[in-house]
């Protein structure tokens, strides 16, 4: 292969996210060094986004880790390459040569159990409309990496700002030191991960005073981690005061207009003190209800 030949398959490929050592600078220790903090038992079973994918390294390793489906997304010709590498290795991945600013991408985009982001929110136009938008295509994780430069993780708490999760885990630095990254792990509520059942429920707006079971006092009875005055439940009211639900709640229906709360119940209070009239809800009838118990 030709000097220029060599160029060309190189610019394929990009030097971001490049283990394989084909092109020799600073990012392929990088990788090593991301590997060094993600568990790839995350990727098991899941559904896989890497926004930004580059040469699709992360999108082959949630498949050899046994993911259900992985797709890599990225604007540049590097696409080509991450296609060429999963061919060399029998790996059924998908890349889209995809805008993450452009309309297509984001109106036709499904939902995805896992979500990555390396490296790649300080280039985007609007990058609070993205986030929002991003809200609704994360169903469990994110795995956030901010950008060269960030020596006050400002990307970090703008991701708290605009999508709510139940924890977020600080994983360690990810880059030398004179060029400044950080990865994050961040996790919805998995409800639905632990009862698949849940996604196939017919949804209703559901009035607020006729789910019958919940109170405080039945919050107070049972095994739960936060109570009301907790920092948790505070921030969580917040964010449905600013933002809406995010996932509705878990009902049966006991009765002609009547209702029992399954899970929700810190969201169901949270909307109580807010005044909400009605609550988006996932509402089940009869013997289907027994498969949640």
């Amino acid at each position: 292969m030709t000097t220029t030949e060599l160029g060309q398959e190189n610019a394929k490929l990009s030097s971001y996210q490049n283990p394989e050592g084909i092109l020799k600078d600073r990012l392929a220790p990088r990788t090593d060094k991301r590997l060094s903090m993600i568990d790839p038992r995350w990727f098991y079973d899941k559904t896989v986004l890497d926004l930004g994918c580059n040469n699709g390294y992360f999108v082959r390793l949630a498949l050899k880790n046994k993911a259900r489906r992985a797709v890599g997304v990225d604007k540049s010709d590097c696409i080509s390459g991450a296609r060429d590498l999963a061919a060399k290795e029998g790996v059924k991945a998908e890349f889209w040569q995809a805008d993450l600013d452009g309309q297509e991408f984001r109106r036709f985009c499904p939902k995805f159990d896992v979500v990555l982001l390396f490296s790649v929110l300080t280039h985007l136009k609007d990058k609070e409309n993205f986030l929002d938008w991003l809200d609704d295509k994360i169903r469990y994780m994110l795995i956030f990496e901010s950008n060269h430069g960030e020596a006050n993780k400002v990307h970090i708490e703008l991701i708290k700002k605009h999508i709510y999760f139940e924890s977020i885990e600080y994983l360690g630095p990810s880059d030398i030191p004179e060029k400044p990254h950080h990865l994050w792990v961040c996790r919805k509520p998995s409800h639905e991960k632990r009862y698949g059942v849940i996604a196939s429920a017919p949804f209703e707006f559901v009035p607020i005073d006729k789910i019958k079971n919940w109170s405080e006092d039945t919050l107070m009875n049972q095994k739960t981690s936060y109570g009301l005055k907790d920092l948790k439940f505070i921030l969580l009211r917040d964010d449905i005061k600013k933002r809406g639900f995010r996932d509705p709640l878990v009902v049966e229906e006991i009765k002609s207009g009547e209702y029992k709360g399954f899970q929700g119940i810190h969201r169901y209070l949270a909307a109580k003190q807010l005044g909400y009239k009605d609550v988006p809800c996932k509402v089940f009838k009869g013997l289907k209800f027994k498969h949640l118990q």
